[in-house]
């Protein structure tokens, strides 16, 4: 009669203490605890489970997470829940703690006798000291304590302190490892099967993105392995102070990464500047890695958090730099990192206790990993099209290229072919007049073809001028010396020294160029090249003709007109004036060498401008036409 009354009266003490108990029905198969426990935060750790269970009892307060967050702190967290297994003996009951890598994590759980025995667990424990083989912390609870009993748990670490508390039968502990492991074997093969692709690929192609891209593979592989438990468990289980380095995987793909974004978005080649940025964050990564090494945690874990934060804001920000700079093969780039910043933005948040905390925070780094390596895989396929198709459009344009250089030189072979018969046929005059000179006998007589020698002398040497002047021209590299001009002014320069050839002559010009019309040239050209056209127009024009000067201005251009009622031209033969030494009609003339209008057009098309001409056909005049950049008054 005596034990379960004093047992009674432990329960009434309890239930005075904690008003909520957990009583687990034979239905169920998992309760989450958390909303059933209180807490009490102990600043400096310094407090035994003697006094958090008597004196500090009454500190204890309700707990209204489902997953208490506590983020980075160096405080203990102790827990306390009230649980009544009376109606749920037929299953074995389990507490079990999701989150896997905290430090410390102790139950005191009561027995028959209501003394509490203790045992720990946590991730700087062999995994051997574990009760049950299992990434996540499992409690085995004892069914067969009757009535109402009081839980203690207490949780330290120099990590984030998340907890997940769950109450599972054996059943729901089986139902949730199950799920548990399909969702990470779906992840890890992935990853897996990622690694072994690309690494096939760098072995096939020879393209050192590949490797890097295994290597950020791998970072993220181990950098998951230790934060979700299973490194511990699989990998090095007996090693648990490399628990305190999982940082490792990040000072991993981070420089791997910076060298994949070196290759993937062709920097050294498209974009300098950033490539240069790149290489200095591969000297600070060296530099933090030595000062990680040095400091202990929390500090280290600050540090890397820190790391993770600058890396995703720099790849997220270089991405989209490149992208609006005109390279599409950032694109799944850009996409990849995007989503990858918003998922790991919320995840330090949740570590920082900054957001409500919940299993899937855990779960985000893993979201992201993969979502990045299945983005930046594909980005890596996007890549090869894309340089497919630049490869193409340059093998086209190199082909285009060459089929002009070809013209060109086709072109410079018949100019060469037409400066020599126009050379040959220029210097057999001046030879026949040598000629005739030598067989002169009379004074009179060799007078006269002295004054053809000297003739053909000046004809000679400025032929060789206008010649080597045409050439200079068209060889220039760029444009000329370009300020703002006014054609009146220099067509009434032009004008004043033709006069005596218009009245010798007997012809008539009007000057309609708008006085207040400014184009944009270099104006020892220009004024030459409307001296040509006057001089065109004087040769060629009928004694007692017309020559007409009219200027218009459309928007940003201006055209300038000569035109005159003289001789004309078929269509046909308007576009070959410009051609070098070309001449209307059978025969070379005299006063001319067949370059003036040839030099016109290098002129002014040099400065951005066009010239053209145009006729009605023979005998209905000729008009040439100039067209500039207009310049505002």
């Amino acid at each position: 009669m005596l034990r379960p009354m004093l047992l009674w009266l432990a329960w009434l003490c309890c239930a005075g203490v904690h008003a909520q108990t957990v009583a687990p029905s034979s239905d169920q198969t998992a309760i989450t605890v958390a909303r059933f426990m209180d807490v009490l935060v102990d600043p400096e750790g310094s407090w035994d489970f003697n006094q958090v269970r008597g004196e500090f009892a009454g500190r204890f307060a309700p707990n209204a997470a489902d997953e208490p967050n506590f983020g980075f702190t160096g405080s203990v967290i102790w827990l306390r829940f009230t649980l009544d297994l009376s109606a749920a003996r037929a299953h074995n009951w389990y507490l079990v703690e999701r989150y896997p890598i905290l430090d410390h994590i102790t139950l005191f759980k009561p027995d028959q006798r209501n003394h509490y025995q203790r045992v720990e667990m946590g991730d700087t424990l062999p995994f051997s000291h574990r009760m049950m083989d299992h990434r996540a912390f499992v409690f085995p609870l004892d069914t067969s304590i009757e009535g109402p009993r009081v839980y203690y748990v207490k949780v330290s670490g120099k990590g984030a302190i998340n907890l997940s508390p769950m109450l599972y039968s054996a059943e729901g502990l089986v139902e949730y490892t199950y799920r548990d492991t399909l969702i990470y074997g779906v992840f890890y093969g992935c990853l897996l099967i990622m690694v072994v692709y690309n690494a096939l690929l760098a072995l096939s192609l020879r393209e050192p993105v590949y490797l890097y891209f295994v290597a950020f593979l791998a970072g993220i592989l181990l950098f998951n392995l230790n934060i979700n438990g299973f490194g511990l468990q699989f990998v090095w289980p007996n090693l648990p102070r490399l628990n305190e380095y999982y940082w490792l995987g990040i000072y991993i793909c981070t420089p791997a990464l910076a060298m994949y974004s070196r290759h993937f978005l062709s920097l050294k080649q498209r974009f300098v500047r950033y490539d240069r940025l790149l290489r200095h964050y591969l000297a600070a990564l060296g530099v933090l890695l030595v000062v990680q090494l040095l400091i202990p945690p929390p500090w280290s874990y600050y540090l890397s958090t820190l790391v993770v934060l600058i890396t995703v804001l720099l790849f997220s920000w270089l991405g989209w730099m490149v992208w609006a700079r005109g390279y599409q093969a950032a694109r799944l780039y850009v996409a990849a990192w995007s989503v990858f910043l918003l998922l790991i933005f919320i995840f330090v948040l949740g570590n920082l206790g900054w957001v409500p905390y919940a299993t899937i925070i855990t779960m985000l780094p893993h979201i992201g990993a993969l979502w990045v390596v299945v983005m930046l895989s594909l980005a890596l396929g996007d890549r090869i099209r894309f340089l497919e198709r630049e490869r193409s459009q340059l093998f086209i344009e190199a082909r285009q290229n060459l089929e002009r250089h070809v013209r060109e030189i086709e072109q410079m072979n018949r100019d060469k072919s037409t400066f020599l018969q126009y050379v040959s046929h220029e210097l057999n005059t001046p030879i026949n007049w040598l000629g005739a000179a030598h067989s002169a006998n009379d004074d009179g007589a060799e007078r006269d073809v002295w004054a053809l020698v000297r003739k053909g002398q000046q004809r000679l040497m400025g032929m060789v001028a206008t010649s080597l002047r045409y050439f200079d021209l068209a060889d220039r590299d760029g444009s000329p010396l370009l300020a703002r001009c006014s054609p009146r002014r220099l067509l009434d320069d032009t004008l004043a020294g033709a006069s005596g050839a218009l009245r010798e002559r007997n012809l008539t010009v009007h000057n309609h160029i708008d006085a207040d019309l400014q184009v944009r040239a270099n104006e020892t050209e220009l004024r030459e090249v409307l001296a040509m056209a006057l001089d065109n127009a004087i040769r060629f024009s009928e004694p007692g003709g017309r020559i007409e000067l009219t200027s218009t201005a459309r928007g940003e251009r201006a055209e300038i007109r000569v035109r005159d009622d003289g001789r004309g031209a078929h269509e046909s033969q308007l576009e070959s004036l410009f051609e070098p030494f070309f001449v209307v009609g059978s025969r070379h003339h005299e006063e001319g060498y067949g370059l003036s209008l040839a030099m016109a057009r290098v002129m002014i098309e040099q400065t951005g401008g066009r010239i053209w001409a145009e006729s009605d056909g023979p005998g209905k005049g000729f008009m040439l036409v100039i067209r500039l950049d207009a310049e505002g008054g």
